[in-house]
């Protein structure tokens, strides 16, 4: 069976519905808030959040030299939200809050506001999480994240090479 980027929102929508139940009373404060300024769909913490994300998984320095937050993949997620079911985007919007107030207990602020090594060491735990839902959920959004890295047109023509199939910017 071929996965497709259906498959990967289908089951990032799955996963985020089950994190959304769990979250309770906070998600009724973000549902279905506007977008912000010159986005399309996310909220600019929402947009913030991902590409901190983005960050901590692919820092600047290697190769490519180009981060996740340089790359603007907060903007390929924002652009990809827009064009979802408003259902499934809810649903999405919802795991990025919740994922970004996680560490407020401990940490006193958001995951987008914390340093980088411990982004990523968050990150690193949250994809061993061992509850199957929670590593789910993060493994969805990983997966789009990691569509809008590769789509940037700089990492794109880095990446080209490694891929036979013709894969280019």
């Amino acid at each position: 069976m071929r996965i497709t980027r259906r498959h990967v929102i289908a089951l990032s929508a799955a996963a985020v519905g089950a994190a959304a139940l769990g979250a309770g009373g906070l998600v009724l404060r973000w549902w279905n808030g506007p977008p912000g300024h010159g986005l399309r769909a996310l909220s600019r913490d929402e947009y913030d959040f991902v590409n901190a994300v983005a960050e901590a998984w692919m820092p600047s320095g290697g190769t490519p030299a180009i981060s996740g937050a340089e790359a603007n993949v907060g903007a390929f997620f924002d652009e990809t939200l827009d064009r979802i079911d408003p259902s499934q985007r809810e649903l999405l919007e919802a795991l990025l809050q919740v994922l970004d107030d996680k560490p407020i207990g401990f940490h006193l602020v958001g995951y987008r506001n914390l340093p980088l090594a411990t982004r990523q060491r968050i990150l690193r735990a949250w994809m061993h999480h061992p509850e199957y839902l929670f590593r789910s959920a993060v493994a969805g959004l990983m997966a789009l994240i990691s569509m809008g890295y590769t789509t940037h047109p700089e990492v794109a023509r880095q990446i080209s090479p490694w891929f036979g199939c013709g894969y280019g910017p």
